[in-house]
């Protein structure tokens, strides 16, 4: 049932749709048992393990999936420019790590 969960949870995130379509469903759902683990290893417990760990699913199936989220582009009015950026990181386990940092007590402090 945490694993369900987890992936409902997981499909209603509106930007990663297009990326979890993409994603063998063998892969999802072994995917969905390691963030599982690794939360729970993180100190993730009860219903805010369902939230790490999806978050953590998310990251891991953006980097399964991703060919250039991690090339910036800023552009100038004569020139626009492309690099590498966020050392392998994104928005969600950026998500993630705050949740981690904030557990206390096996419960975690909302911003």
């Amino acid at each position: 049932p945490m694993k369900e969960q987890i992936l409902k949870r997981l499909k209603l995130l509106p930007n990663l749709k297009a990326t979890i379509d993409g994603v063998d469903t063998d892969l999802l759902d072994s995917l969905a048992d390691d963030a599982i683990v690794q939360a729970q290893t993180d100190g993730f417990s009860d219903s805010s393990l369902v939230l790490g760990a999806t978050y953590l699913l998310a990251h891991w199936c953006t980097a399964v999936c991703s060919e250039s989220s991690n090339v910036s582009e800023q552009t100038a009015s004569v020139l626009t420019v492309k690099y590498f950026d966020r050392a392998g990181s994104d928005d969600y386990l950026a998500e993630y790590k705050r949740l981690k940092a904030s557990l206390t007590g096996n419960y975690i402090a909302f911003l």
